[in-house]
């Protein structure tokens, strides 16, 4: 038996860090969009060990999230559509295909899957709140975070377009400085006061542009490239990478079209299987 699962890539617009001992209600508050590019995963049973293919980077988070659900042989397959470390939730989306997909050929519940990726992240320090964004789908905003928290749905079919500018960035750098938390925080709460008067993917983009800025999440070369995109449209950072995310416009396609850059809508199903294929 094998089994096909896809979870969506997720664009975190704006975010306010939380803690906790409990696993279950650490995460983030915020919003964001999970999009039609993002992971793939095919999993079945073997004689072998636990065994990983494909695009997958060093692939720790979805080792460790299928090691949280599984002790038995079974080999999975990856294909990830969109660069690792650059905003895109990669980690996530492939942790949670993964493991979706291996849920379904061990028959486990679905939902261990979401706690396993999410437990996964935390512990790596790659995302906070990803998982569960993945999972639901639409703009989502985390109200309340962790798995058990609140999240608002909100369904949307607008295009976007999204490029990568410059090098990656190491989530777990950023989640692991006292001081960039503190600045995250403080703006990450105001965002999602400012945002929920108007909850709409292009007040995302504004609300999201106003937070790269006043957190220090937006280096001296992205704030460059920002204010000379948002002459074109709504643009923002991808939370954490050094990449924007856009509405789509011809003529901000062709001021993308100097860096690696794709198109795509935002994703409303969130993480599924898609298929389960028996011998």
């Amino acid at each position: 038996m094998k089994a096909v699962a896809f979870a969506p890539g997720h664009i975190t617009g704006f975010f306010e860090i939380c803690t906790d001992d409990n696993n279950e209600v650490v995460g983030s508050r915020g919003a964001g969009v999970c999009i039609s590019l993002g992971s793939y995963a095919c999993a079945e049973r073997t004689d072998a060990p636990l065994t990983i293919h494909g695009n997958v980077g060093k692939g720790e988070v979805t080792r460790k999230a299928l090691q949280m659900i599984t002790g038995k042989d079974i080999s999975v397959m990856l294909k990830n559509e969109l660069p690792v470390s650059q905003g895109f939730s990669v980690s996530a989306s492939s942790s949670l295909a993964a493991t979706l997909s291996a849920a379904v050929v061990l028959g486990i519940p679905e939902r261990k899957a979401l706690e396993a990726t999410h437990a996964a992240e935390l512990g790596e320090r790659t995302g906070l709140g990803d998982a569960v964004a993945s999972f639901t789908g639409g703009m989502e905003i985390r109200k309340q975070p962790g798995i058990e928290g609140e999240i608002e749905k909100v369904p949307s079919r607008k295009r976007l377009l999204i490029a990568v500018v410059d090098r990656e960035i190491r989530t777990r750098d950023i989640l692991s400085s006292d001081a960039a938390i503190e600045r995250i925080n403080e703006v990450g709460r105001e965002c999602l006061d400012t945002f929920m008067r108007n909850k709409s993917v292009e007040h995302l983009l504004d609300v999201s542009l106003d937070f790269s800025l006043r957190s220090g999440l937006a280096d001296e070369r992205m704030r460059r490239v920002l204010m000379e995109a948002r002459r074109i449209g709504r643009i923002s950072l991808c939370m954490l990478g050094r990449s924007l995310f856009a509405i789509y416009s011809r003529e901000m396609k062709k001021f993308f079209s100097r860096y690696e850059h794709y198109e795509c809508v935002i994703d409303n199903e969130g993480a599924r299987v898609l298929a389960t294929l028996f011998p």
